[in-house]
C-alpha cells in the first residue's frame, strides 16, 4: 500500500512502520522537506532507497524521531543539500546515502551506529564530520574524494581503514588515530601512495 501525503509518498513495510519513497509526484521537489513522524497512524521509520536521488533543488531535510535506517543512496547526488540531521534513533545507514552532497560541509553521525556503510560521502564536500564511537572501520570510499576534509578523528575502537577510504582527499592534513592502528595508506589524488601523518 502507498500512501500520499503533503507532497510525499510512502510504502507500509508493517502494521506499524512505512518507508519514504520519495516526492509525488517525483518533479514537485522542492528546497525544505520535513518528514513526520507518523503519517496516516504508521511511524515513519525508514527513507528508502534512492528516495531522494539526485533530488537537485533539496537544500535542507528535518527528518523525523523514530527513523531507524536510511538505504542505499537515500540523498546521493543532491549536489545542494546543507543541512541534514541524523536522529539518535538511526540504527543503519546504505551504501552511499550522502555521495555527491557538493554543498553539506558539517555532519554528526548518530552514536547508535556501529558500521559505516561504503561511499557513504563519496564525492561530498564534508569538512567536518562526528564519527561516532562505536564504529570498528572506516569501509571502502567512505571519504573518496573528500576534498574540502582537512582532520579526522577516529574513534578508539576504529581498527581497520579501508586502502581507499580517504582516496583523494587532497587537504587531509591530519588524521587522529587509535593505538590499534599503526598506519593509514591514502592516495595523494595525483602522484603515489603515500603515508599521511597520524596523532594519537
Amino acid at each position: 500500500m502507498v500512501i500520499h501525503e503533503n507532497g510525499l509518498s510512502y510504502g507500509v513495510i508493517n502494521e506499524h512502520d512505512v518507508k519514504v519513497l520519495g516526492f509525488y509526484p517525483r518533479h514537485e521537489e522542492k528546497a525544505r522537506i520535513v518528514i513526520p513522524p507518523h503519517v496516516e497512524g504508521y511511524r515513519v521509520a525508514v527513507i528508502g532507497k534512492k528516495a531522494f536521488y539526485e533530488c537537485t533543488k533539496l537544500r535542507q531535510v528535518v527528518l523525523p524521531a523514530y527513523l531507524h535506517t536510511i538505504e542505499e543512496e537515500a540523498f546521493g547526488l543532491c549536489d545542494k543539500l546543507e543541512d541534514i540531521v541524523l536522529p539518535e534513533s538511526v540504527r543503519q545507514i546504505g551504501k552511499g546515502a550522502l555521495e555527491g552532497t557538493l554543498a553539506l560541509q558539517k555532519v554528526v553521525l548518530p552514536s547508535t551506529l556501529t558500521m559505516l556503510p561504503e561511499a557513504l560521502f563519496y564525492d561530498s564536500a564534508v569538512s567536518e564530520v562526528t564519527l561516532p564511537e562505536g564504529i570498528g572501520e572506516i569501509p571502502a570510499a567512505c571519504f573518496y574524494d573528500c576534498r574540502n576534509l582537512r582532520r579526522i578523528v577516529l574513534p578508539a575502537g576504529v581498527a581497520h581503514v579501508a586502502h581507499d577510504a580517504f582516496h583523494y582527499c587532497v587537504n587531509l592534513a591530519e588524521v587522529v588515530a587509535p593505538e590499534a592502528i599503526d598506519h593509514i595508506d591514502m592516495f595523494d589524488g595525483e602522484k603515489e601512495w603515500q603515508q599521511k601523518p597520524l596523532k594519537r
